[in-house]
């Protein structure tokens, strides 16, 4: 009889998953005004619900004639929100270069 190993699961996985996420590639064309008020109706939105982890889908940029915009904008703008308690480069299975994990107060 041959013995199947089974695959152990990390139970502390669901810890680091994000709670809610926000994809900008949905909006199109915006200006910096209109892409800080989202992210701010949805940090906002995400802390009043008591969420501790999210993740915004800002796309690479590779398409953007200057290179990325929105990514950039977002790493200086988010850590100026009270709610914000860090914003990192999201895991690579989770966008990569392409999102920001923020972890809320």
């Amino acid at each position: 009889m041959v013995k199947k190993k089974r695959k152990k699961a990390d139970k502390y996985a669901h810890l680091q998953e994000p709670q809610a996420e926000l994809d900008y590639h949905q909006f199109g064309m915006m200006t910096e005004d209109e892409i800080q008020r989202i992210a701010r109706d949805f940090v906002e939105s995400c802390s009043k619900k008591g969420l501790e982890r999210i993740l915004i889908i800002t796309g690479k940029g590779l398409h953007s004639v200057d290179g990325p915009v929105i990514r950039p904008l977002l790493k200086w703008y988010l850590h100026k929100l009270p709610q914000v308690l860090s914003v990192e480069t999201a895991r690579r299975d989770r966008g990569g270069e392409g999102a920001l994990e923020i972890k809320l107060r």
